[in-house]
């Protein structure tokens, strides 16, 4: 399975997940999970131009975003994930530390949603 594959971009998608989903948060990110039917873990992701004004900024996050799936994907169930940035990350390190909270909220979403854990949708 290519990366791409495993991206939410319909809206009906988007909509299931901001429905009915389990969230974590942490300082800079709230991770909405919601399991589905496809078989593999699926990422979607908002950031608002009112957080970040430069398109620069909102694209190098949805990149560590992205890069942060990436390297837990083996790990996750079959969910489909929503991250949304709540604030606006501090300037310097953010992109290791999204790379860290990414993992953490997504596995306290987990958590909060027993049949995700045990990978029954």
């Amino acid at each position: 399975m290519r990366l791409r594959d495993a991206r939410l971009v319909d809206k009906a998608d988007f909509d299931q997940v901001f429905a009915d989903n389990q969230r974590a948060r942490t300082d800079y990110l709230m991770v909405m999970a919601r399991p589905n039917q496809v078989g593999y873990p699926r990422l979607g992701m908002v950031v608002a131009k009112r957080l970040l004004a430069r398109a620069v900024d909102r694209n190098r996050v949805k990149r560590c975003v992205r890069e942060s799936f990436r390297q837990v994907l083996p790990e996750l169930p079959a969910c489909d994930f929503v991250v949304r940035l709540i604030a606006k990350p501090v300037p310097g390190d953010e992109a290791r530390d999204l790379l860290r909270t990414f993992a953490r909220a997504g596995h306290r979403a987990m958590a909060k949603w027993p049949a995700m854990a045990a990978g029954d949708p």
